[in-house]
């Protein structure tokens, strides 16, 4: 079978992230040899070595922002698979915020593909915008927008076969558009995160409790940081323990949501509540880097107000038998479960059950995944040839 693997076209992205470059790797080892696999990835994108292969060919074909290399990457890349093949999207979100004429081109993308080689595409979404919670995710969109977003991806569900990572969103996304709507929930997520977290080697080094050894206790909170996120609760909860004696360092990594520029203001002056050495912040970390932060941390905390589907930080916290402490919101426990997890959940807002959590977490008295690695991986493996399959059978 020939694959033809559309990464992330997104024009808001500078690089390829986790979810593409792994879920790329995992189809070329759940494929069978003689599967050809080929990726059509914006110019000047970052692939680390792990992701080098004799079994993938690389073509750096298109440009962010360029509506025109769009159209031209995908028609290239039909021609390349055929009719026998399948073209998959990876990673297709869409965004209120970017309504400029090229994201519009990059909705119709499945729709050039399908005239082109008269078969329907397999798209990859993380999320559908129509049945998000949009206002607890911070934004206030136009009533255009509304209607724009919901007519392409109606168009897209007409177009195309779209996996999920989540049952509960293959529901809403069928309940909504209704029809001939083909759609899969397949946890692949469960698949990308843990077998990228598994490429690079960890330097964790453990002891009988699972604590990483000749260190302080450290608290990770990893993400892209706007309103979704309770971070302005978390920091005074943070403050209140180190005055209370507790011995632990405190690693804030990730980015600032563009959309929200005033929150990384409200951060720095949040994180001033924290005793001055005992915090630090990691900017927009590269990928090599996930596995250390990861490795290297005790208690990653999950502040989310709500999410639009499964996060990917609680799937690298999981693979690495960090202590999970997260918001109660439906969509993470049923990553938990997907994920085989041992998530501590507390109410959201609620900053004494916060503090009690946290605080037995530093006490090392908080359930963890103690699951094997290996075994991990397999799971990882399993869930990727249960994609491969899809995109053969669809």
């Amino acid at each position: 079978m020939h694959i033809g693997l559309f990464e992330n076209f997104y024009p808001g992205k500078d690089r390829l992230g986790t979810h593409s470059t792994s879920l790329s790797l995992l189809l070329q080892r759940a494929t069978a040899p003689t599967t050809e696999l080929d990726l059509a990835v914006p110019e000047g994108s970052r692939w680390p070595a792990p992701f080098r292969s004799d079994r993938v060919r690389f073509h750096p074909s298109w440009r962010h922002g360029d509506a025109g290399s769009l159209v031209r990457a995908a028609r290239a890349l039909s021609r390349r698979v055929g009719r026998q093949g399948r073209v998959l999207f990876n990673w297709f979100p869409t965004c209120f915020g970017e309504t400029r004429a090229v994201n519009a081109v990059g909705m119709l993308l499945p729709s050039i593909v399908r005239a082109s080689t008269r078969r329907a595409p397999c798209v990859s979404a993380p999320n559908f915008l129509a049945t998000q919670p949009i206002g607890r995710l911070g934004y206030t969109p136009r009533r255009i927008e509304r209607i724009g977003v919901g007519a392409f991806e109606r168009a897209l569900t007409r177009s195309s076969r779209v996996i999920v990572p989540l049952e509960s969103q293959r529901s809403a996304i069928e309940s909504l558009f209704g029809g001939s709507v083909v759609t899969r929930a397949i946890p692949f997520a469960e698949a990308i995160f843990g077998h990228w977290a598994a490429s690079v080697p960890s330097p964790r080094d453990r002891n009988g409790t699972g604590i990483a050894t000749g260190r302080p206790f450290r608290i990770l909170l990893f993400g892209v940081w706007g309103p979704a996120k309770d971070i302005t609760s978390v920091l005074p909860v943070l403050a209140r323990l180190y005055r209370d004696g507790h011995d632990f360092e405190t690693v804030f990594a990730g980015s600032f949501n563009r959309f929200f520029p005033a929150w990384r203001s409200r951060l720095s002056e949040a994180v001033r509540q924290l005793p001055e050495g005992r915090c630090r912040f990691v900017p927009d970390p590269p990928d090599e880097s996930t596995p250390e932060l990861f490795g290297g941390s005790d208690l990653v905390i999950l502040p989310y107000h709500a999410i639009a589907g499964p996060s990917g930080v609680m799937g690298l916290a999981a693979f690495h038998g960090c202590a999970i402490v997260a918001y109660d919101v439906a969509e993470l426990r049923e990553y938990d479960a997907i994920l085989r997890g041992r998530t501590t959940f507390v109410p959201s807002r609620t900053p004494d059950a916060l503090h009690a959590a946290i605080e037995q977490g530093l006490s090392r008295r908080l359930p963890r995944s103690t699951e094997p690695k290996e075994d991990k991986v397999l799971r990882s493996l399993a869930a990727a040839e249960r994609l491969a399959t899809y995109l053969a059978e669809a």
